[in-house]
């Protein structure tokens, strides 16, 4: 007589951790390899409300999408679908993604407005999962016309610059951001060190994410090389690279250091809510320096609101002689620094670090 038994309950938050870890592993996480096709379309949205997804689900997305090579960033429930007149075509595999649904202390739906003896009930965030399609899974819905981008990447991380005037010092061959009182600077190599405009603007992207922690903006913990802080905000700056430059449609190659590898992995392994945390944060890293999340101001700023970040402006083409010199110029300055010390990039830099061995200057400034 065979025994009922019931399925073993399902740890979506290990699964999350699980697919995540496997992808870093591998090296197809989606801040460790370039991906120009799918960095075009954006980050991947829900094709019927048009809403953005964000956390995990804006990181397993693009996953999936690297993985199979999508260029649309829409995605579908099958419900969804069938609203809109079409049909999931026959053998296709959905994608979950997951969210939050709060249930109160008996495991039941809450209501909102519900109250027990006056009081409201104490709600309790469940993780659940639903199915996706993908876009070209579906027939009968139009492909997503592909703009062309009327900007380049250093415009558009430019524009971001402008807007946030974070203090910005070129020079030397490390890329890091100097934390602690009277330091708060990120320190960049020139852009002619980089091979491409999407390097600059990645490593700079990254860069910024760690700016964003100091104590009077996001107020997150830095550590010191080899700690445990310091792997975390690696992973946060990381995420927010990754995603940023998705929303300005930059594919640029991230480093794969062994070193944060390891430390990553280790972390999720010992922690299956990091992953989540670490994306939530890095969300909130890309909202504030894309102006979507404004920090409430101290009354001698309340006259200086930031302003959500205007779309690229198209420049006009340069002349072809001009174009000529400019590539001739960054030719030899990437000559030069192949010649000399190799560029890297560094986490967040404490001050104490900053001040050891070659002292950095933005240009037209005295050390």
């Amino acid at each position: 007589m065979s025994e009922n038994k019931k399925p073993a309950k399902r740890d979506l938050y290990q699964e999350v951790t699980d697919k995540l870890i496997a992808a870093i592993e591998a090296g197809t996480a989606p801040w460790q390899r370039p991906w120009e096709r799918v960095a075009s379309a954006g980050l991947p949205m829900n094709g019927s409300s048009e809403r953005h997804y964000n956390g995990v689900n804006a990181l397993l997305l693009m996953m999936t999408a690297q993985a199979e090579g999508y260029a649309d960033n829409r995605w579908f429930t099958f419900k969804q679908a069938n609203d809109l007149g079409a049909k999931v075509k026959k053998g296709s595999k959905s994608t979950p993604v997951y969210f939050f649904k709060m249930l109160d202390a008996k495991g039941e739906d809450a209501q909102e407005g519900t109250t027990r003896e006056g009081k409201q009930p104490r709600q309790i965030p469940f993780l659940t999962e639903y199915r996706v399609f993908h876009a070209s899974q579906i027939e009968g819905i139009e492909a997503l016309p592909q703009p062309k981008r009327q900007w380049t990447p250093l415009e558009a991380v430019r524009q971001l610059v402008e807007r946030m005037q974070p203090d910005i010092r070129y020079g030397g061959d490390r890329a890091f951001y100097a934390a602690g009182e009277g330091r708060d600077f990120i320190q960049m190599p020139p852009e002619g060190a980089f091979p491409t405009a999407e390097a600059f603007a990645g490593t700079l992207a990254h860069e910024l994410g760690h700016w964003t922690g100091a104590e009077h903006r996001l107020n997150r913990k830095f550590g010191t090389w080899g700690t445990e802080a310091y792997a975390a905000e690696e992973l946060r700056a990381e995420i927010c690279s990754a995603c940023l430059c998705a929303e300005l449609g930059i594919a640029t190659p991230m480093d794969n250091h062994a070193a944060y590898v390891g430390s990553w992995v280790k972390k999720l392994r010992e922690d299956k809510f990091e992953i989540f945390r670490a994306a939530k944060d890095a969300r909130k890293m890309v909202d504030f320096l894309t102006g979507r999340l404004v920090l409430d101001a101290k009354p001698e700023d309340a006259a200086k609101p930031i302003a959500p970040m205007p779309a690229p402006v198209r420049q006009p083409e340069p002349e072809p002689a001009a174009a000529a010199a400019v590539s001739a110029v960054l030719a030899r300055a990437r000559k030069a620094v192949q010649q000399g010390q190799r560029m890297r990039r560094n986490g967040p830099v404490q001050v104490v670090q900053a001040l050891e061995g070659q002292r950095f200057a933005a240009p037209g400034m005295s050390t």
